[in-house]
This record gives C-alpha cells, sequence and structure tokens, in this order.
C-alpha cells in the first residue's frame, strides 16, 4: 500500500512541476557565453535564476527595463540556471534568484542572493562608474540603499 501511495505522489508532483507557466524568457540562447560578454568590455550584471522561480518573475521586468536604460553602457542578462551549471558552479550560486555584477575585466564587483529594485541596481552600476541613465527613468523602487541581503565582494561597495 505504500508503495502505490508514493506512487500516486509522485506522479502528483511530476504533474505539478509541467503544469508550472514558465513565461519567463531568459535569453534568445539559454546557454551564456560568458567570454563574448567580456569582450565587450562593459560591466555586465548576471541574473541567475529559473523561469518557474516566482522572484525571478518578479526579476524580469526589472532586469528588461535596466538593459533598456543601460544599453551600451553595460549588459544586462538573465541566465537560466539549468542551461549554464558551468556558470553555476564557477560563480557558487547558492540560492535563486542572485544577482552577481562583472566589472569590464571580468572581476565579481558586487553581488546579491535575492532581488533587487531598479534604484539598487543603478547604485551599483554608478559605484562601477556607469553614468546613470536620464533623471526619471529609473522607475523609483522602495528605498534607495543596498537590500539586507546583499553580500558584498569588497568592502565599501554598498
Amino acid at each position: 500500500m505504500k508503495s502505490l501511495a508514493k506512487k500516486m505522489l509522485l506522479s502528483l508532483v511530476a504533474v505539478l512541476c509541467l503544469a508550472v507557466p514558465t513565461g519567463l524568457v531568459f535569453a534568445a540562447e539559454p546557454k551564456i557565453n560568458l567570454q563574448a560578454m567580456l569582450a565587450q568590455r562593459v560591466p555586465i550584471l548576471l541574473e541567475f535564476g529559473r523561469g518557474w522561480c516566482i522572484p525571478c518573475k518578479y526579476m524580469k521586468p526589472i532586469l528588461d527595463d535596466m538593459a533598456q536604460m543601460y544599453a551600451k553602457k553595460a549588459l544586462v542578462l538573465a541566465v537560466d540556471m539549468d542551461a549554464n551549471r558551468d556558470l553555476v558552479n564557477s560563480f557558487r550560486i547558492r540560492i535563486m534568484p542572485t544577482q552577481v555584477f562583472l566589472s569590464p575585466d571580468g572581476k565579481e564587483f558586487f553581488r546579491n542572493e535575492g532581488t533587487l529594485e531598479r534604484d539598487q541596481i543603478a547604485l551599483v552600476f554608478s559605484k562601477m562608474g556607469v553614468a546613470p541613465p536620464t533623471v526619471g527613468s529609473v522607475p523609483p523602487g522602495p528605498a534607495a540603499q543596498a537590500p539586507h541581503q546583499t553580500v558584498p565582494v569588497y568592502q565599501g561597495v554598498r
């Protein structure tokens, strides 16, 4: 009897996993070529997540806006954790979403575990020397300070 209950539970879990909508699109190509991105010699924001992750879905429009606002100044990319296991391992990603900011030379500048608002992303880019978008183009977030989940790489980044 336990075997039958276990099989039914596993079947239910499989059906629920298939039913989760995955409207989040990460990139044209799910596999990220980090070397090609670094060759552009601009700051990069990589957000590691998965399409079914609720906080990742929350971040999607924020990342889209920031990619538009910082076009030609920085790269903003959502990284599908399933398609980019090598990057997940090399950056030692523990939770999703995690944002990793890379300097133009490819060194990690700042990391955040959890969500970030537009103004917080703009603040980190500003500390990286990237000119902020024109006044009023960054919709206000709840606070212009670094969130409590941040994990600074270098002292004084906050």
